[in-house]
Protein backbone atom coordinates (compact mmCIF):
# COMPACT_ATOMS: atom_id res chain seq x y z
CA UNK A 1 0.00 0.00 0.00
CA UNK A 2 2.85 2.36 0.85
CA UNK A 3 4.43 1.70 -2.55
CA UNK A 4 1.23 2.43 -4.43
CA UNK A 5 0.94 5.69 -2.51
CA UNK A 6 4.55 6.46 -3.42
CA UNK A 7 3.92 6.14 -7.15
CA UNK A 8 0.79 8.25 -6.84
CA UNK A 9 2.78 10.97 -5.11
CA UNK A 10 5.51 10.79 -7.72
CA UNK A 11 3.01 11.03 -10.59
CA UNK A 12 1.55 14.06 -8.87
CA UNK A 13 5.04 15.60 -8.63
CA UNK A 14 5.63 15.01 -12.34
CA UNK A 15 2.32 16.61 -13.26
CA UNK A 16 3.21 19.62 -11.15
CA UNK A 17 6.78 20.02 -12.48
CA UNK A 18 6.08 23.43 -14.09
CA UNK A 19 5.13 24.70 -10.65
CA UNK A 20 7.92 22.94 -8.79
CA UNK A 21 10.40 24.64 -11.09
CA UNK A 22 9.64 27.75 -9.03
CA UNK A 23 10.07 25.96 -5.67
CA UNK A 24 12.63 26.94 -3.08
CA UNK A 25 16.01 25.35 -2.45
CA UNK A 26 16.83 23.31 0.65
CA UNK A 27 17.42 25.58 3.62
CA UNK A 28 18.90 25.54 7.09
CA UNK A 29 17.52 27.37 10.10
CA UNK A 30 21.05 27.76 11.50
CA UNK A 31 22.18 29.49 8.32
CA UNK A 32 25.23 31.16 9.92
CA UNK A 33 26.42 27.74 11.09
CA UNK A 34 27.00 26.96 7.39
CA UNK A 35 28.06 30.32 5.92
CA UNK A 36 29.43 28.83 2.68
CA UNK A 37 25.88 27.75 1.81
CA UNK A 38 24.71 31.36 2.16
CA UNK A 39 27.35 32.84 -0.14
CA UNK A 40 30.75 31.90 -1.59
CA UNK A 41 32.01 35.29 -0.36
CA UNK A 42 32.35 33.77 3.14
CA UNK A 43 35.16 31.40 2.06
CA UNK A 44 38.22 32.13 4.21
CA UNK A 45 36.84 35.50 5.27
CA UNK A 46 37.92 35.19 8.90
CA UNK A 47 41.64 34.65 8.02
CA UNK A 48 41.33 31.18 9.53
CA UNK A 49 40.09 27.82 8.32
CA UNK A 50 37.18 25.78 9.66
CA UNK A 51 34.99 22.75 9.09
CA UNK A 52 31.20 22.71 9.53
CA UNK A 53 28.72 19.82 9.75
CA UNK A 54 24.96 20.39 9.56
CA UNK A 55 22.00 18.02 9.57
CA UNK A 56 18.29 18.89 9.28
CA UNK A 57 15.38 16.50 9.82
CA UNK A 58 12.16 18.20 8.72
CA UNK A 59 8.62 16.93 9.37
CA UNK A 60 9.79 13.69 11.06
CA UNK A 61 6.21 12.64 11.89
CA UNK A 62 5.34 12.41 8.19
CA UNK A 63 6.20 9.40 6.04
CA UNK A 64 7.44 11.80 3.36
CA UNK A 65 9.94 13.50 5.71
CA UNK A 66 12.81 15.60 4.42
CA UNK A 67 16.45 15.19 5.47
CA UNK A 68 19.36 17.41 4.53
CA UNK A 69 23.05 17.03 5.43
CA UNK A 70 26.02 19.24 4.57
CA UNK A 71 29.76 19.22 5.22
CA UNK A 72 31.63 22.40 4.35
CA UNK A 73 35.21 23.56 4.82
CA UNK A 74 36.87 26.87 4.05
CA UNK A 75 40.62 27.25 3.76
CA UNK A 76 42.31 30.58 4.41
CA UNK A 77 44.91 31.84 1.93
CA UNK A 78 45.71 35.03 3.82
CA UNK A 79 48.96 35.68 1.97
CA UNK A 80 46.89 36.11 -1.21
CA UNK A 81 43.88 37.82 0.45
CA UNK A 82 41.84 34.80 -0.63
CA UNK A 83 39.96 31.79 0.58
CA UNK A 84 38.83 28.45 -0.83
CA UNK A 85 35.57 26.74 0.04
CA UNK A 86 34.57 23.10 -0.33
CA UNK A 87 30.93 22.02 -0.02
CA UNK A 88 29.27 18.62 -0.04
CA UNK A 89 25.53 18.26 0.54
CA UNK A 90 22.89 15.61 0.20
CA UNK A 91 19.14 15.74 0.65
CA UNK A 92 16.43 13.09 0.50
CA UNK A 93 12.77 13.73 -0.30
CA UNK A 94 9.82 11.31 -0.31
CA UNK A 95 12.33 8.50 0.52
CA UNK A 96 12.92 8.14 -3.25
CA UNK A 97 14.34 11.39 -4.59
CA UNK A 98 17.95 12.18 -3.61
CA UNK A 99 20.17 15.10 -4.60
CA UNK A 100 23.93 15.28 -4.03
CA UNK A 101 26.06 18.39 -4.56
CA UNK A 102 29.85 18.80 -4.67
CA UNK A 103 31.17 22.32 -5.06
CA UNK A 104 34.31 24.46 -5.00
CA UNK A 105 34.40 28.15 -4.07
CA UNK A 106 36.90 30.97 -4.38
CA UNK A 107 36.70 34.32 -2.58
CA UNK A 108 38.89 37.43 -2.73
CA UNK A 109 38.99 39.77 0.28
CA UNK A 110 39.79 43.48 0.13
CA UNK A 111 40.67 45.34 3.35
CA UNK A 112 39.00 48.74 3.09
CA UNK A 113 40.19 49.74 6.56
CA UNK A 114 41.37 47.97 9.73
CA UNK A 115 37.71 47.30 10.57
CA UNK A 116 36.15 46.88 7.11
CA UNK A 117 36.51 44.05 4.60
CA UNK A 118 34.78 43.61 1.26
CA UNK A 119 34.66 40.07 -0.15
CA UNK A 120 33.68 38.72 -3.56
CA UNK A 121 33.14 35.02 -4.17
CA UNK A 122 32.16 32.58 -6.88
CA UNK A 123 31.14 28.92 -6.84
CA UNK A 124 31.02 26.07 -9.31
CA UNK A 125 29.22 22.88 -8.31
CA UNK A 126 28.22 19.58 -9.85
CA UNK A 127 24.79 18.30 -8.84
CA UNK A 128 23.59 14.71 -9.20
CA UNK A 129 19.84 14.17 -8.87
CA UNK A 130 18.59 10.59 -8.70
CA UNK A 131 15.36 8.65 -8.26
CA UNK A 132 15.15 5.19 -6.69
CA UNK A 133 12.63 3.38 -8.90
CA UNK A 134 12.78 0.08 -7.00
CA UNK A 135 10.12 1.09 -4.47
CA UNK A 136 7.66 2.56 -6.99
CA UNK A 137 4.66 0.60 -8.28
CA UNK A 138 2.55 1.72 -11.23
CA UNK A 139 -1.20 1.32 -11.49
CA UNK A 140 -1.01 -1.44 -14.13
CA UNK A 141 1.24 -3.46 -11.82
CA UNK A 142 -1.46 -3.40 -9.16
CA UNK A 143 -3.90 -4.67 -11.79
CA UNK A 144 -1.46 -7.49 -12.58
CA UNK A 145 -1.24 -8.34 -8.89
CA UNK A 146 -5.01 -8.64 -8.57
CA UNK A 147 -5.38 -10.73 -11.72
CA UNK A 148 -2.30 -12.96 -11.72
CA UNK A 149 -0.85 -12.67 -8.21
CA UNK A 150 2.34 -10.88 -9.31
CA UNK A 151 3.31 -7.29 -10.09
CA UNK A 152 5.11 -8.04 -13.35
CA UNK A 153 6.56 -5.19 -15.43
CA UNK A 154 4.94 -1.86 -16.15
CA UNK A 155 4.03 -0.23 -19.43
CA UNK A 156 3.28 3.13 -17.83
CA UNK A 157 4.47 5.75 -20.39
CA UNK A 158 5.45 8.20 -17.66
CA UNK A 159 7.82 5.79 -15.95
CA UNK A 160 9.39 4.74 -19.25
CA UNK A 161 10.42 8.37 -19.89
CA UNK A 162 12.12 8.83 -16.52
CA UNK A 163 15.89 9.02 -16.21
CA UNK A 164 17.11 7.54 -12.92
CA UNK A 165 19.95 10.09 -12.74
CA UNK A 166 20.41 13.68 -13.80
CA UNK A 167 23.65 15.63 -13.51
CA UNK A 168 24.23 19.32 -14.13
CA UNK A 169 26.62 22.20 -13.39
CA UNK A 170 25.45 24.91 -11.01
CA UNK A 171 27.06 28.39 -10.74
CA UNK A 172 26.73 30.99 -7.96
CA UNK A 173 28.26 34.35 -6.91
CA UNK A 174 28.20 36.56 -3.82
CA UNK A 175 29.50 39.69 -2.15
CA UNK A 176 29.94 40.63 1.52
CA UNK A 177 30.77 43.83 3.37
CA UNK A 178 31.86 43.06 6.94
CA UNK A 179 32.75 45.68 9.55
CA UNK A 180 33.39 45.80 13.26
CA UNK A 181 29.72 46.20 14.12
CA UNK A 182 27.60 45.21 11.12
CA UNK A 183 27.56 43.19 7.91
CA UNK A 184 25.57 43.14 4.69
CA UNK A 185 25.81 40.58 1.92
CA UNK A 186 24.13 39.62 -1.33
CA UNK A 187 24.25 36.35 -3.25
CA UNK A 188 22.82 34.81 -6.42
CA UNK A 189 22.66 31.01 -6.74
CA UNK A 190 21.90 29.02 -9.93
CA UNK A 191 22.79 31.96 -12.17
CA UNK A 192 23.03 29.57 -15.14
CA UNK A 193 19.49 28.26 -14.41
CA UNK A 194 20.22 24.55 -15.07
CA UNK A 195 17.64 22.00 -16.16
CA UNK A 196 17.11 19.46 -13.34
CA UNK A 197 14.23 17.45 -14.84
CA UNK A 198 14.34 13.65 -14.58
CA UNK A 199 11.88 13.26 -17.45
CA UNK A 200 13.34 12.85 -20.93
CA UNK A 201 12.65 15.70 -23.38
CA UNK A 202 11.34 17.86 -20.52
CA UNK A 203 12.61 20.96 -18.75
CA UNK A 204 12.46 21.78 -15.05
CA UNK A 205 14.46 24.99 -14.84
CA UNK A 206 16.06 25.76 -11.49
CA UNK A 207 15.26 29.43 -10.98
CA UNK A 208 17.98 31.79 -9.77
CA UNK A 209 17.82 32.35 -6.02
CA UNK A 210 18.66 35.86 -4.79
CA UNK A 211 19.37 36.55 -1.13
CA UNK A 212 20.29 39.45 1.13
CA UNK A 213 21.89 39.00 4.55
CA UNK A 214 22.36 41.80 7.05
CA UNK A 215 22.67 42.41 10.75
CA UNK A 216 24.54 44.18 13.49
CA UNK A 217 26.44 43.10 16.57
CA UNK A 218 25.88 45.01 19.80
CA UNK A 219 28.87 44.22 21.98
CA UNK A 220 28.37 43.97 25.71
CA UNK A 221 32.10 43.67 26.37
CA UNK A 222 34.26 46.34 24.76
CA UNK A 223 37.61 44.52 24.70
CA UNK A 224 36.19 41.62 22.70
CA UNK A 225 37.50 43.02 19.39
CA UNK A 226 41.04 43.21 20.71
CA UNK A 227 40.95 39.55 21.75
CA UNK A 228 44.03 37.55 20.81
CA UNK A 229 43.76 34.51 23.08
CA UNK A 230 41.39 31.67 23.86
CA UNK A 231 40.56 33.34 27.18
CA UNK A 232 39.37 36.50 25.44
CA UNK A 233 37.68 34.58 22.65
CA UNK A 234 35.66 32.62 25.21
CA UNK A 235 34.38 35.75 26.94
CA UNK A 236 32.19 37.20 24.18
CA UNK A 237 28.99 38.89 25.31
CA UNK A 238 26.90 40.34 22.49
CA UNK A 239 23.44 40.71 20.95
CA UNK A 240 23.06 40.25 17.17
CA UNK A 241 19.79 41.20 15.41
CA UNK A 242 19.72 39.62 11.92
CA UNK A 243 17.67 39.66 8.72
CA UNK A 244 17.92 37.11 5.91
CA UNK A 245 15.75 37.56 2.80
CA UNK A 246 15.47 35.05 -0.07
CA UNK A 247 13.60 35.10 -3.36
CA UNK A 248 13.46 32.32 -5.95
CA UNK A 249 10.91 32.68 -8.72
CA UNK A 250 7.57 33.40 -7.06
CA UNK A 251 8.83 32.12 -3.71
CA UNK A 252 9.79 34.75 -1.12
CA UNK A 253 10.96 34.24 2.44
CA UNK A 254 12.19 36.39 5.31
CA UNK A 255 14.03 35.28 8.45
CA UNK A 256 14.33 37.89 11.20
CA UNK A 257 15.42 37.50 14.78
CA UNK A 258 18.37 37.81 17.14
CA UNK A 259 21.22 35.86 18.74
CA UNK A 260 22.35 36.43 22.32
CA UNK A 261 25.93 35.30 22.94
CA UNK A 262 26.92 34.98 26.57
CA UNK A 263 29.96 32.77 26.33
CA UNK A 264 30.10 29.89 26.30
CA UNK A 265 26.33 29.80 25.57
CA UNK A 266 24.44 31.13 22.55
CA UNK A 267 20.65 31.56 22.46
CA UNK A 268 18.64 32.54 19.39
CA UNK A 269 15.06 33.03 18.26
CA UNK A 270 13.67 34.20 14.92
CA UNK A 271 10.56 34.23 12.79
CA UNK A 272 10.36 32.74 9.29
CA UNK A 273 7.75 34.17 6.93
CA UNK A 274 6.46 37.45 5.56
CA UNK A 275 3.70 38.59 7.95
CA UNK A 276 1.77 40.87 5.57
CA UNK A 277 2.11 38.72 2.43
CA UNK A 278 -0.03 35.80 1.25
CA UNK A 279 0.69 32.78 -0.91
CA UNK A 280 -0.90 32.16 -4.32
CA UNK A 281 -3.59 30.14 -2.55
CA UNK A 282 -4.42 33.11 -0.34
CA UNK A 283 -2.91 31.66 2.83
CA UNK A 284 -0.75 33.79 5.16
CA UNK A 285 2.95 33.58 4.31
CA UNK A 286 4.13 32.23 7.62
CA UNK A 287 6.28 29.17 8.12
CA UNK A 288 7.80 28.78 11.57
CA UNK A 289 9.31 30.17 14.74
CA UNK A 290 12.83 28.88 15.38
CA UNK A 291 14.55 28.50 18.74
CA UNK A 292 18.29 27.82 19.12
CA UNK A 293 20.64 26.83 21.91
CA UNK A 294 24.37 26.60 21.25
CA UNK A 295 27.66 26.06 23.07
CA UNK A 296 31.04 27.43 21.97
CA UNK A 297 34.37 26.91 23.71
CA UNK A 298 37.85 27.48 22.29
CA UNK A 299 37.74 26.17 18.69
CA UNK A 300 34.67 23.95 19.05
CA UNK A 301 30.98 24.83 18.76
CA UNK A 302 27.74 22.85 18.67
CA UNK A 303 24.18 24.05 18.20
CA UNK A 304 20.66 22.63 18.21
CA UNK A 305 17.54 24.33 16.87
CA UNK A 306 13.89 23.42 16.54
CA UNK A 307 11.33 24.86 14.11
CA UNK A 308 7.76 25.24 15.41
CA UNK A 309 5.57 25.01 12.30
CA UNK A 310 3.09 27.87 11.83
CA UNK A 311 1.86 26.98 8.34
CA UNK A 312 -1.28 24.94 7.61
CA UNK A 313 0.81 21.79 7.88
CA UNK A 314 0.69 22.40 11.63
CA UNK A 315 2.74 21.12 14.57
CA UNK A 316 1.53 17.54 14.00
CA UNK A 317 4.17 17.21 11.24
CA UNK A 318 6.87 17.35 13.92
CA UNK A 319 8.50 20.66 12.97
CA UNK A 320 12.20 20.43 12.16
CA UNK A 321 15.23 19.39 14.20
CA UNK A 322 18.63 20.74 13.25
CA UNK A 323 22.15 20.03 14.52
CA UNK A 324 25.34 21.93 13.73
CA UNK A 325 28.95 21.16 14.70
CA UNK A 326 31.94 23.33 13.79
CA UNK A 327 35.67 23.34 14.44
CA UNK A 328 37.90 26.36 13.89
CA UNK A 329 41.42 25.43 12.77
CA UNK A 330 43.31 28.74 13.24
CA UNK A 331 45.27 27.64 10.18
CA UNK A 332 46.38 29.52 7.07
CA UNK A 333 47.33 27.31 4.13
CA UNK A 334 49.37 29.98 2.32
CA UNK A 335 51.94 30.63 5.06
CA UNK A 336 55.17 28.78 5.81
CA UNK A 337 54.20 29.00 9.46
CA UNK A 338 50.55 28.14 9.00
CA UNK A 339 49.22 28.81 12.49
CA UNK A 340 48.03 32.39 12.73
CA UNK A 341 47.28 34.64 15.65
CA UNK A 342 43.53 35.02 15.97
CA UNK A 343 42.54 38.66 15.54
CA UNK A 344 38.78 39.00 15.95
CA UNK A 345 35.51 37.35 15.03
CA UNK A 346 33.35 38.30 12.13
CA UNK A 347 30.55 40.54 13.26
CA UNK A 348 27.98 37.99 12.05
CA UNK A 349 27.05 35.23 14.54
CA UNK A 350 28.22 31.65 14.39
CA UNK A 351 24.86 29.84 14.39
Amino acid sequence: MKKSIAIFVFRLICVCIPFLGQAQDPQLSQFYAAPLLISPAFAGVNSTSKVNFNHRNQWPNLEASYQYTSITADLSLGKYNSGLGIIATTDKQFANLKTTTLGLQYAYHIDLSPDQTFSMGMEGAYVNRGLDMSSLIAGDQITNLLSSGGFGSTSDPLLSNINNLRGYVDLSVGGLLNTKNYWIGVAAHHINQPNKSLIASSEEILATRFSVQMGTKITLQENFYEADSYEDRNSEKSLSPVVHYKQQGDFKQLDMGAYLTWSPMVLGVWYRGIPLAKSKLGNPNRESIVGLIGYRQDNFSIGYSYDVTLSQLGPAAGGAHELSIAYLLDFDFSLKKPFVKWKRNLSCPKF
